[in-house]
């Protein structure tokens, strides 16, 4: 979660990307680049194909700015696009099922450094297999909520989606993801 003075710090860089300021993309890239690739690598499995949709992802972005569009909340306005850019992938692809597949353990191929898995309590395999049964809007759910964090108000952003029914849609994507532990 992100504190008051990153938020603030958000803020600034946000008005400074509207009026022009290159140098405050290259703050919201270094900020969003690694969540983003997660988010997508997460649903596509496939490394090559995660990088390769971040980066369009990113200059889908910067062309909104150059065309001079309005960003009220970059982090949903980023996971918005990254979430229209893998349907449009799957779309292309002609795959029926969006996979969900994430190591314990995944290698940054921006950073060449490992990120550690989200909570060393959590069998991270189990529960990527039971979320593998869900249907890709529960995975997609869970996935913005409790991995990247993201606020109620931003899914529904993402999501293009009322914030009651994105409460709803959570609370029946927790409920099934308890059913199926309990029926392992």
């Amino acid at each position: 979660m992100y504190s008051l003075k990153d938020s603030l710090q958000e803020k600034i860089q946000l008005l400074k990307l509207k009026n022009g300021d290159s140098e405050a993309f290259a703050f919201f890239y270094d900020q969003y680049m690694t969540r983003v690739y997660r988010f997508v690598y997460m649903r596509v499995s496939d490394k090559a194909v995660a990088q390769d949709l971040t980066q369009d992802i990113f200059l889908k972005t910067w062309q909104h700015l150059v065309d001079k569009k309005e960003i009220q909340n970059f982090a949903a306005f980023i996971f918005r696009v990254a979430r229209n850019a893998i349907i449009d992938y799957y779309r292309l692809s002609r795959r029926q099922e969006l996979p969900l597949e994430y190591a314990d353990e995944t290698e940054d191929p921006y950073t060449d450094q490992k990120t550690s898995s989200i909570d060393k309590e959590i069998d991270l395999q189990a529960l990527l297999e039971l979320l593998k049964k869900m249907k890709s809007e529960y995975q997609e759910v869970l996935i913005l909520r409790y991995v990247e964090d993201l606020s109620i108000d931003d899914i529904a952003q993402i999501m293009q989606k009322d914030k009651n029914n994105i409460r709803v849609l959570l609370h029946r994507a927790l409920n099934k993801l308890k059913s199926l532990n309990n029926n392992k």
